[in-house]
């Protein structure tokens, strides 16, 4: 057993080898897209923060090397130190042109490159401000100087800087041209396919930073030959727009700008991710040496409790991590012949990675176990998930998890009224009778208050930082 996921290998040749997500029809989708034209376009991978973008985008990455198309991967978080995103993104090309040009066209890819290099020093060059300019006229005695000299030397800084003007359009052309040539350089002249510019992590840079990356990509990689393929959570990335440019831009409108089309990441199938994480923490090992009448199936109660908790809670698959993460420790630290409370154990791991103030609160007795259950029920889906054979038993769990003696609790009281009111359904009753049944195994069993035992495990667990 091992006690953090690790990286997923990938594969030249079967990059989507060890994909647990079934995400190789939405990269052959997006291949065939970006591959349809030679238009210059911008194409957002749209995900929640911690669904798997950047696995997939990696993923996808070397799918488009294996079939001959030019790929450059840019990671702007790591690179959101920069002073200009222009430089960054230059610079990336730069120290990847011989791995994805062609052998037989290096010397023109770097030819072409090395212009556009020259060009984009010359967009990059400040020129004096005219304010600087008006301001040297300070220095002169403007009681000695006439009319005519200051209209002729404000004609004269108007005239500088429409030349400027003119020069920087007609270098932004230059480049864009020497970019283009570029991407036409480093393709098959028989096959041709565009340069595909990967940029990830692009809701997590500085606010600054993830506009100005907007901006040079659109307004000055806007060539034939070039598509841009963001991943991001525009969500989040709205919210660093809004920072900048205030809370009432409509951001929807503003991204379009820059953004040509839109491809939302497929959530996967439910709990399709938690079996591969259980898969590569090996709990296998663990949970298949405990062979007593209690805990022989204890592994599959803690599979099926974090796939419906998982699904109830909408975690990330990064949250879903985490969370196998705890429950690793966690087992750590429990011999294979005590009883782990799978059940219970997984629904408090989930209530501390997703509502930590709620599990706060509940492992510190300023809510109750019948609050704590009327705020899950609260949780749509969750009324399903407690009518089930194993929802049952959790309730029964929160319900004694405090308990000294099972017969005088408030809590058990109010399922002893159920079983006992002429006004519930046979079904109620029923479900009444085996939770209070539940209890009373647990008060002869060592279920009975529990918690302390299992939050003791969670705490230890979350004393270690990967």
């Amino acid at each position: 057993m091992i006690l953090k996921s690790r990286e997923i290998e990938i594969i030249a040749g079967s990059p989507f080898a060890n994909d647990k997500l079934n995400r190789q029809e939405s990269a052959e989708a997006l291949t065939l897209f970006v591959t349809s034209t030679s238009d210059p376009m911008v194409v957002c991978i749209d995900a929640p923060w911690g669904q798997g973008k950047t696995t997939f985008l990696k993923m996808w990455e070397q799918h488009l090397k294996d079939n001959d198309i030019p790929t450059l991967y840019f990671n702007a978080w790591e690179n959101d130190f920069s002073d200009d995103a222009l430089v960054s993104l230059i610079g990336e090309i730069s120290s990847s042109i011989d791995e994805i040009s062609k052998s037989g066209n290096q010397a023109k890819a770097h030819e072409y490159l090395n212009k556009a290099k020259n060009l984009g020093i010359t967009l990059l060059k400040r020129s004096v401000p005219v304010a600087a300019k008006i301001a040297t006229a300070g220095a002169i005695d403007l009681d000695n100087i006439t009319e005519q000299a200051l209209s002729s030397f404000a004609e004269s800084v108007a005239k500088e800087q429409l030349e400027k003007y003119e020069k920087s359009k007609n270098t932004l052309k230059a480049f864009r041209n020497s970019l283009s040539e570029l991407a036409s350089s480093i393709t098959n002249n028989e096959n041709p396919k565009p340069l595909v510019f990967i940029i990830d992590e692009l809701d997590r840079c500085r606010p600054n930073f993830s506009i100005e990356i907007l901006e040079k990509a659109k307004h000055f990689f806007n060539v034939e030959n070039i598509v841009f393929v963001l991943g991001a959570d525009k969500t989040q990335l709205g919210h660093s727009i809004k920072a900048i440019y205030g809370s009432e831009l409509n951001v929807n409108g503003y991204l379009r700008r820059f953004i040509d089309f839109d491809y939302v990441l497929p959530p996967p199938d439910k709990g399709l991710f938690v079996k591969a994480l259980f898969n590569k923490f090996s709990f296998n090992v663990y949970f298949s040496s405990k062979t007593g009448s209690e805990t022989r199936y204890e592994g599959e109660q803690a599979l099926t409790m974090f796939t419906e908790l998982f699904e109830l809670y909408k975690l990330t698959l990064r949250e879903q991590e985490h969370c196998c993460s705890l429950l690793s420790l966690s087992i750590r630290t429990t011999p294979s012949n005590y009883r782990l409370h799978p059940l219970f154990l997984c629904f408090l791991i989930v209530l501390k990675v997703k509502e930590p103030d709620i599990y706060k609160r509940f492992i510190t007795e300023e809510i109750g176990p019948i609050s704590l259950l009327t705020h899950l029920r609260d949780e749509i889906g969750a009324h399903e998930l407690l009518d089930s054979h194993y929802g049952t038993v959790l309730e029964a769990h929160i319900i004694s998890s405090k308990c000294y003696l099972h017969e005088s609790d408030e809590n058990t009281a109010i399922y002893k009224e159920i079983t006992e009111s002429s006004s519930t359904g046979d079904l109620e009753k029923q479900r009444a009778k085996k939770i209070l049944q539940l209890i009373n195994d647990y008060d002869w069993n060592g279920g009975i208050r529990s918690l302390g035992y299992l939050v003791k495990k969670i705490e230890i667990a979350s004393r270690f930082k990967s």
